[in-house]
């Protein structure tokens, strides 16, 4: 099937950083090569070829590397075909019929689940002009779509952050690929295989990721929806293998760090949901994103060693996460960007082989405490930190991706709750330390007078409502492994201000509205022409760009 490579803009973020090299097979390609190279964040061009041979889908250029992309690519065409019956050419069947064996039934469920994958395609990188074209949404809901109908494990949100760096990848290694080229590179690099070749590597990465998007005993229905939270599932493999991170390995490493994150009652998968499911996708600036990618396919595509990758960021953010107070630290955790890729995987090395690897020097965070008087109490440190984080909220941006101009522009899951729990800290600081300030300046010169009132009234309207902390969800989707009491192992404790101290609240917290739960509209069939396109022909949110 032939497709139009889409151009992208100068103007994009992404190819302003791309530095285009090798496009040469040589000796250097060998297996354990390429694993050296990935390990010291220098892999050759082009780099979705080097992350298809250490994912294993394509032998080493030794072997023959056209056969076997022939070999996928063909499969994607008979996938492709299997699934993408047309329901008028068989006889006899009901449009109407509920039997789960109806062509029509199953028509129509496929239709949902693509409109259900599409809400979450728009919204991929908000910032990056690539994924603005419908050509390349399309493409992406097609590879998503089939993946998700030929596994179990079904359509999960995230999985299309995983896909998006991916075809990026592949995108970027076609574009600025020379004339000359040997066979074996313009088979690879044909613009016309870019879905098939995408789907090929995404498959590849879900072998060691698909474990972290399963719920239990719960399977969803042929339209990608799972059950609703009221069936209690068993514990998913995500959460225990979060547990086993912080019991066998934080535990022995760093006591005081994994005592002081009980201590703040904030669990592994809190964050760690995300850190995992995304690989790491936004927890970065998505320039270093490929370097960190290539680190982590090095070990294969099951990802034996994701694990030390959470150790170490967590060990690098170790400064941060001892802060004394829970919203500081739950602000570090939600987008812990600081820290540079390089130090990350050099610490992430050094966990996996002391002797051969040495521990790298404690990254050093800039402080910028100083520039506030008061900066140096933790309730000046607290509402520097919600400050900052409300107005990278407002925004649409935070932390360094602000600076390297790579806003998320989009709020989801963790980001949700990263701006909940610097809403409540707000709430929780700023009308005691505005009364302090007030009470310290009981006759203010005339050119603090009116600053001082505004942060009078925005304390006073924090306190006209209840400022409980409100449960923030562990998991990136409502229906994920949670009974009808609680949402995780332990919550934010809700607290109120009386006289200016902080007290227990006697009522409990609200639960949750659960916003993923949207219902999607199924689409008729004269709606839906498959002559023209696998996809429905309405835009369900509204916000597809042309």
């Amino acid at each position: 099937m032939e497709q139009d490579i889409v151009d992208v803009p100068l103007s994009s973020p992404i190819l302003n950083s791309v530095e285009t090299k090798d496009y040469a097979l040589s000796l250097s390609w060998g297996i354990e090569s390429l694993r050296y190279s990935a390990m010291q964040l220098n892999l050759p061009r082009p780099r979705s070829l080097a992350w298809a041979i250490l994912l294993q889908v394509i032998p080493p250029p030794s072997d023959d590397i056209i056969k076997c992309l022939k070999t996928h690519r063909n499969f994607y065409n008979d996938l492709k075909s299997k699934l993408s019956m047309d329901p008028r050419a068989v006889v006899g069947d009901d449009p109407l019929s509920q039997n789960d064996e109806s062509a029509w039934k199953q028509h129509f469920c496929d239709n949902e689940l693509q409109a259900l994958i599409l809400q979450d395609v728009v919204r991929t990188f908000p910032d990056e002009p690539y994924f603005r074209d419908s050509k390349v949404q399309n493409l992406m809901v097609s590879v998503l779509f089939f993946w998700a109908r030929s596994h179990t494990v079904g359509y999960r949100q995230g999985m299309h952050e995983v896909l998006a760096p991916l075809l990026l990848e592949l995108y970027i290694d076609r574009k600025h690929a020379p004339t000359a080229l040997c066979n074996t590179l313009k088979c690879f690099l044909d613009e016309a295989y870019l879905e098939h070749d995408s789907y090929m590597l995404f498959s590849a990465v879900m072998k060691g990721l698909e474990k972290f998007y399963t719920t239990g005993d719960a399977v969803p229905s042929p339209s990608g929806r799972l059950p609703p939270s009221r069936h209690i599932h068993s514990p998913n493999e995500v959460v225990r293998y979060l547990e086993r991170i912080r019991e066998e390995h934080l535990v022995s490493l760093d006591l005081e760090l994994a005592t002081h994150l009980d201590r703040c009652n904030i669990t592994m998968e809190l964050f760690g949901i995300r850190w995992v499911r995304l690989l790491f996708g936004r927890e970065f600036i998505r320039s270093d994103l490929p370097q960190l990618w290539s680190f982590i396919f090095a070990d294969g595509p099951l990802l034996p060693h994701l694990h030390y990758m959470v150790l170490a960021l967590l060990l690098a953010l170790r400064t941060l996460l001892l802060d004394p107070d829970p919203g500081c630290v739950l602000s570090a955790l939600m987008r812990p960007s600081a820290v540079p890729v390089t130090h990350v995987c050099a610490l992430a090395l050094h966990l996996r082989d002391p002797l051969l690897h040495p521990r790298p020097s404690p990254y050093h965070f800039h402080d910028t405490t100083n520039h506030n008087s008061s900066g140096d109490s933790p309730a000046g440190r607290s509402a520097e930190r919600a400050g900052w984080e409300v107005s990278g909220a407002l925004s649409g941006s935070s932390g360094s991706e602000g600076v390297e101009g790579l806003a998320e522009g989009v709020a989801e899951g963790a980001d949700v709750a990263r701006e909940l729990a610097a809403l409540a800290l707000l709430r929780a600081q700023l009308p005691g330390a505005a009364a302090a300030l007030a009470a310290a300046l009981p006759r203010p010169p005339p050119h603090v007078a009116a600053p001082l009132r505004h942060v009078l009234q925005l304390a006073a309207l924090l306190q006209c409502r209840n400022h409980a902390l409100i449960d923030v969800e562990t998991a990136l989707e409502a229906a994920e492994g949670q009974d009808t009491d609680k949402v995780g192992k332990r919550q934010l404790v809700p607290v109120s201000m009386i006289g200016g101290r902080r007290v227990a609240s006697r009522q409990p917290p609200p639960k949750p509205v659960k916003l993923k739960e949207v219902q999607l509209k199924v689409f008729h069939q004269t709606e839906c022409n498959a002559s023209t396109s696998d996809l429905p022909c309405l835009d369900p949110l509204k916000l597809r760009t042309e």
